[in-house]
């Protein structure tokens, strides 16, 4: 591990600005180079965040804040967590980080020019080095609470079953074809899915959507005919996985889960997000701690809406091509809560402000994005 000096730290902070400033730039550079001497990695990066460029700014976003926080990295550790529940799902190993640290300087020392002095790049290799040791042992650590070497990749799993849902959306209930044993999971996490596209493997998480059975996973997907590009991994599947069939997958990862010193939790799911809410609440044994709001474009679209319906009653809330106002969320979010959001990045942005207009503590909303986060740089 290098070690970084406080001149170099000193180095780190004063430049640390032009991420903020030109970093999708600095880092769509580095991602170029980067596959274009190791291809082989186009199999563990969601090339459609690359080429809508989430996934460039999703990556400056991190080591802007790292290089700010060079002297405290430890207020980084949710955001360290959240991202190596991620690398873990995709397996990314200790490995592949000194390849992304040689091209992030190539990357850097492009953008700026003659400006990249070597005491720059030497301060940026230093503290990449840092950064990337506190990732690989939180993501070592994820990968020992797996057990067996065999649990730690990509396993073979048979679709059980396979049911539309909605009108773009189908669920998926997967079973461990080798036999081997189910990890229990945390209600809230999802799997990674893996196909072969023209030659290269595609992998997307999708949620668990219902609480541990103790054989099968359930997952829900949504076709994405209406974006552009289309989503190509989740309209693959749809087209070509039938039951019976196998699909590589991950056990379970991600950070989501229920707040466990919550007594009343609220959850404010947008479209797709209910997935994972929807795990949460079937592992609740007590409808009465629950309010949910689910918010749609019209009532087709509303998922789990008859178990949902029978399990909350009256706490259950559609908002049916209506949006969600201040004053429903004065009315149904009561004080000294759990509050969950999960959906478009811009509906749980504007539902955030108007729960901290409402007067909720910003540390009882918990969130769960279904892109790289882009919210850490403003």
């Amino acid at each position: 591990m290098t070690a970084i000096t406080e001149e170099q730290k000193q180095i780190v902070k004063s430049t640390a600005p032009i991420l903020k400033e030109h970093g999708k730039e600095i880092t769509s550079i580095f991602y170029k180079k980067m596959f274009a001497d190791h291809p082989e990695l186009l199999n563990y990066f969601n090339l459609t965040n690359q080429e809508i460029g989430t996934q460039p700014l999703a990556l400056a976003n991190t080591v802007y804040l790292a290089a700010e926080n060079i002297e405290r990295l430890e207020v980084l550790l949710p955001q360290v967590k959240t991202i190596a529940h991620k690398h873990r799902s995709l397996t990314i190993k200790a490995e592949h980080y000194p390849i992304v640290g040689e091209y992030l300087l190539k990357g850097i020392a492009e953008y700026l020019g003659d400006a990249a002095t070597p005491e720059i790049l030497d301060a940026w290799g230093a503290a990449y080095s840092i950064i990337a040791n506190i990732f690989i042992e939180v993501e070592q650590e994820m990968y020992d609470a797996l057990g067996d070497v065999q649990n730690q990749g990509f396993i073979e799993f048979k679709i059980t079953e396979k049911q539309k849902i909605a009108p773009n959306v189908f669920t998926l209930s997967l079973a461990r074809s080798d036999g081997g044993e189910l990890v229990d999971f945390t209600p809230g996490q999802y799997v990674s899915l893996r196909v072969k596209i023209d030659d290269l493997f595609h992998n997307r998480q999708y949620s668990l959507t219902k609480a541990f059975d103790g054989s099968t996973y359930q997952v829900a997907i949504k076709q994405e005919n209406e974006k552009d590009p289309a989503g190509v991994v989740s309209n693959h599947i749809f087209e070509n996985y039938q039951v019976g069939d196998t699909i590589l997958a991950t056990l379970p990862a991600g950070d989501f889960g229920l707040d466990k010193a919550a007594n009343q939790h609220v959850f404010i799911a947008g479209g797709i997000g209910i997935t994972p809410i929807a795990a949460m609440i079937d592992s609740l044994e007590t409808p009465s701690q629950v309010q949910l709001i689910h918010c749609v474009r019209s009532a087709e679209y509303a998922l789990f809406a008859t178990e949902l319906k029978a399990k909350l009653g009256a706490r259950y809330h559609l908002f049916a091509g209506e949006n969600v106002t201040k004053g429903d969320l004065a009315t149904l979010v009561e004080e000294d809560v759990a509050i969950y959001l999960c959906g478009p990045v811009p509906f749980m942005r504007e539902v955030e402000a108007i729960l901290l207009e409402l007067g909720h503590a910003q540390a009882s909303i918990h969130f769960e994005a279904f892109q790289p986060a882009l919210s850490l740089i403003k």
